[in-house]
């Protein structure tokens, strides 16, 4: 064995890395497991109420950015440590699906005050 080869065997950090690739891997275990069950939920909540859970959307898009992390990191195309050893990913879910309500989709308000082609005005409620 060349001294190159028995310099990494030896390299402290490429050691370290292996201990954080074996909590990194627990922790995508973990991270699956809780993104299977928000599927189920929200198949549940959209065949029940017509639309999603927006708490559990927004954990669904976090969840599914922090696994990207770990997988990028896992598989050494990125050096950066996910979270507990960074920030959480925090994004907004996208509204481009069906699913989430809009605020055009909420009721009117019912104290809107209507006016009639003369101007005059009448008070709902």
């Amino acid at each position: 064995m060349d001294q190159a080869t028995k310099d990494r065997i030896t390299d402290r950090s490429i050691w370290v890395r292996a201990l954080y690739a074996v909590f990194f891997s627990i922790t995508y275990t973990l991270a699956k497991t809780i993104i299977m069950l928000i599927v189920i939920f929200q198949f549940i909540a959209a065949l029940i109420t017509g639309s999603v859970n927006d708490a559990l959307l927004r954990l669904g898009t976090n969840l599914s950015t922090y696994v990207y992390q770990v997988l990028q990191f896992l598989t050494f195309n990125d050096e950066t440590l996910p979270f507990p050893f960074s920030d959480w990913p925090d994004q907004e879910p996208s509204t481009e699906s069906p699913w989430v309500k809009s605020d055009k989709d909420e009721a009117p308000d019912e104290n809107i005050e209507d006016s009639d082609e003369n101007g005059n005005t009448d008070s709902k409620g």
